[in-house]
């Protein structure tokens, strides 16, 4: 895989992480409805932090969160950030349908269940869960998990079987 590629992935992947751990940590239930409560000071601290993905973090803070307003911010977010600036027009939505992509979100997804019991115990910064993560990944049964996931993927009509 090109490297160009291998760094979109990198890039994309860690606002669909990021928006995971502000989920994981940052929701709160307001009249029946989901929604991320950050103050000023926590937006402020997350741009020294975090940079462009503190952006995303302000634009979903208090509102409702379902699945497809989360999925727009994060689309929008990725778009206005990095195609036709870091990478060429058209190829971020590309990207987001390979086949490597959906396996690595899904595998991350899956470690943060997995270990939903140990991230509870304290708020860990994102950083923090990029290094967990990446140390399960190179265990045994993370690269089992990842196989199947890939193998799983590519045998789905319509997926990107050359990635």
């Amino acid at each position: 895989m090109q490297e160009k590629t291998l760094e979109a992935l990198k890039d994309i992947a860690e606002v669909f992480k990021f928006d995971l751990w502000l989920r994981f940590y940052f929701v709160e239930e307001k009249d029946d409805k989901l929604q991320i409560n950050l103050d000023d000071q926590v937006i402020s601290k997350f741009e020294q932090e975090y940079g462009h993905l503190s952006r995303l973090a302000a634009e979903i803070n208090k509102t409702e969160l379902n699945p497809l307003t989360c999925q727009k911010a994060i689309v929008e977010h990725i778009l206005d950030e990095f195609d036709g600036k870091k990478y060429e027009i058209g190829f971020i939505p590309k990207l987001l349908d390979m086949a490597v992509f959906k396996a690595e979100i899904q595998l991350f997804n899956t470690w943060a269940h997995l270990h939903e019991d140990q991230l509870e115990k304290n708020v860990l910064d994102f950083e923090k869960w990029k290094e967990l993560y990446d140390e399960w990944k190179k265990t045994e049964n993370a690269q089992k998990i990842a196989l199947s996931f890939s193998t799983s993927e590519m045998q789905q009509p319509g997926s990107d079987k050359t990635n």
